[in-house]
């Protein structure tokens, strides 16, 4: 149930009555047009009243929401909330006509966007993933202003995917025809395959597009940004870590209904943890409408519109300002040039590390890939620390000049290693853990939401701490990133599959005889991914985020894991899911506290070795 309004303006409903009235008065009516503008709140239609994450039903083979979305369960209170909360101006998400991507209403996914949806099957989704943590109870006001104001500037969170780009056409044919005559446009009748997306025969995945164009953007002439959240008053079991993590990994696992627009925001109230925090803010997005840097400068120049009452277009121009041209500073880049010669050395070394070294932790048994995920998050590590360590074990004489990334990396391996002592039965059998490294193409300036993603796997040793020293481990990672520095690859595989996943007929993976070497190589390594986050906390109106944490999509194969590293107010965390299995359960937990004491033997180290030096 939401919480009872404190101020002295009156109930809700009465507050949506006098709105609705004063609209009505400007407009020169006697009463509210019958047909709301596009995106804003529809009055006859109740909002949602939510129900906690854990008491949804168990996701079965056939895709079903593990948490029911906020559109489909109504109540009376949650309609005069919504009444109350009506957006009043084009500023807090409403207009009178339709807020439209510059590209139109109706334009193709590029390539990357499109293996985004080409991947997708009944167990693996690819979702980017935020969760913010406050000390104080979000209350709904905040939170429907803060998805207002986002689709607003971003048009895209407002467009919905058309798998079938011959319906769009069709669909679209005949919106203008009933225009040009006056009529109201025809309704599209939603089916359940509209909802789960149409699956291609034989793998199961999702059918993006038809053989030869991809998927469409259509404008959501009929969504509200409240349809895409769902709020839990209370989190159940007591709201500690233990809760929300649960409640975390079940909202992680959820497919996206394809009907909509692919975001959804779970605010979860009631909380208690040891950190202090009251509520948290969790944002799904598909990857297929922008990869995660876009994602994140999306909210944050949001935030920062809405908390100075600004465009956001002038918190992109001084935020490009601030970074000379707009570049994004990325962990760890340098001014190592690709060549031929670095090229043909990586390609090597990816298809004998893909190849020919099969990964042996963190496996299951079970055949089919389990729907579910499991999210844990860590406490953080001051960014003082990384930059102490980085400081200790760079060494001009050796030619190693470590960056951030590279000690965060050390960090991570170091991890792996300790959390796989901790729970794998036998001994360790892996001498080296793969990782997919996501690398940005985005042009400087660009704030478009859109992929501009491609990377290299890297294969980092799998260091008994006991026996090699750290040093040797901060060594092979700065060469292991240096090796991809030096390829061409991270370009070649952009450019063409950028081209290939525009044609369905082309994807491999869906048909019989490839599915098998896909799969075989997917399942070899996992992704992680450094971030740099705002250096500052950011407040959702009043409310401040104390703690932040994203994770990026998992490998499409069994057993892989989700990794997400970012520095935040002055601190670098790490986020981790994995497939939900009896056998992992303790295994994000484990990375995470492995994170915390592999950190903290590196810094003092560090200490040590710098103490020596004097």
């Amino acid at each position: 149930m939401p919480s009872k309004p404190t101020h002295t303006r009156g109930s809700a409903a009465e507050q949506g009555a006098a709105l609705r009235a004063q609209l009505a008065k400007q407009q020169g009516q006697s009463a509210p047009s019958e047909k709301p503008a596009a995106h804003a709140a529809p009055r006859e239609k109740p909002a949602a009243k939510s129900r906690p994450v854990s008491q949804a039903p168990v996701e079965s083979e056939k895709p079903k929401p593990a948490v029911a979305p906020a559109a489909r369960q109504q109540s009376d209170d949650h309609q005069t909330l919504a009444a109350a909360h009506e957006p009043k101006t084009e500023k807090s998400g409403s207009s009178a006509a339709p807020n439209l991507d510059k590209k139109g209403r109706v334009y193709p996914l590029t390539g990357i966007d499109n293996l985004a949806l080409l991947m997708e099957n009944d167990r693996y989704s690819t979702v980017c993933y935020s969760m913010y943590l406050f000390r104080t109870a979000l209350d709904d006001d905040t939170i429907y202003r803060f998805f207002e104001r986002l689709a607003t500037s971003y048009p895209k969170f407002g467009y919905r995917v058309e798998l079938d780009p011959r319906r769009a056409g069709r669909e679209e044919k005949a919106r203008r025809s009933a225009e040009r005559k006056g009529e109201a446009p025809p309704k599209r009748n939603i089916t359940e395959e509209d909802r789960r997306g149409r699956r291609t025969r034989f793998s199961h995945s999702i059918k993006a597009g038809s053989l030869f164009r991809p998927a469409r953007w259509v404008y959501a002439d009929d969504f509200h940004v409240r349809d895409n959240i769902e709020i839990v008053e209370q989190c159940p079991d007591g709201g500690d870590e233990a809760a929300l993590f649960a409640v975390a990994g079940k909202f992680l696992s959820r497919h996206f209904d394809y009907s909509k627009p692919l975001w959804e925001a779970l605010a979860v109230r009631g909380l208690n943890t040891a950190e202090g925090a009251q509520s948290a803010l969790i944002v799904k997005v598909h990857h297929a409408v922008s990869d995660g840097q876009g994602m994140i400068m999306s909210y944050h120049t949001a935030l920062g519109s809405l908390a100075s009452d600004r465009p956001v277009a002038d918190i992109q121009a001084q935020f490009d300002r601030k970074t000379n041209s707009g570049e994004q500073k990325k962990p760890g880049q340098r001014n190592i040039k690709p060549t031929l010669w670095g090229t043909t050395k990586h390609g090597f070394h990816t298809a004998r590390g893909l190849w020919t070294r099969p990964r042996k932790a963190f496996e299951y048994p079970e055949k089919p890939r389990a729907p579910g995920r499991l999210y844990h998050h860590s406490e953080g590590i001051t960014m003082d620390n990384i930059k102490l360590v980085r400081k200790a074990f760079s060494n001009p004489d050796k030619q190693l000049n470590l960056s951030l990334n590279d000690v965060a990396c050390a960090i991570l391996s170091r991890a792996l290693r300790l959390a796989a002592e901790r729970t794998e039965n036998g001994p360790i059998k892996d001498k080296r853990t793969a990782i997919f490294v996501p690398i940005s193409k985005r042009p400087p300036g660009n704030w478009e939401l859109s992929n501009f993603t491609t990377g290299a796997i890297a294969w980092f040793a799998f260091h008994d701490p006991k026996d090699v020293p750290f040093e040797k481990q901060l060594e092979q990672v700065n060469r292991e990133m240096g090796r991809i520095k030096r390829s061409h690859w991270p370009n070649i595989w952009y450019t063409s599959f950028g081209w290939v996943s525009k044609h369905r007929a082309l994807f491999l993976p869906n048909w019989l005889g490839w599915q098998w070497f896909f799969e075989r190589t997917y399942r070899e390594y996992s992704v992680a991914t450094n971030v740099p986050g705002p250096p500052k906390p950011v407040k959702f109106g009043e409310h401040e985020a104390f703690s932040y944490h994203v994770l990026p999509p998992s490998s499409p194969g069994k057993s892989t894991l989700s990794i997400g590293m970012i520095s935040y107010a002055d601190e670098f965390s790490l986020a981790v899911s994995c497939d939900d299995v009896p056998s992992l359960q303790r295994l994000p937990r484990e990375i995470c506290k492995a994170f915390q004491d592999a950190a903290a033997e590196l810094v003092e180290a560090s200490k040590a070795k710098l103490a020596a030096a004097k």
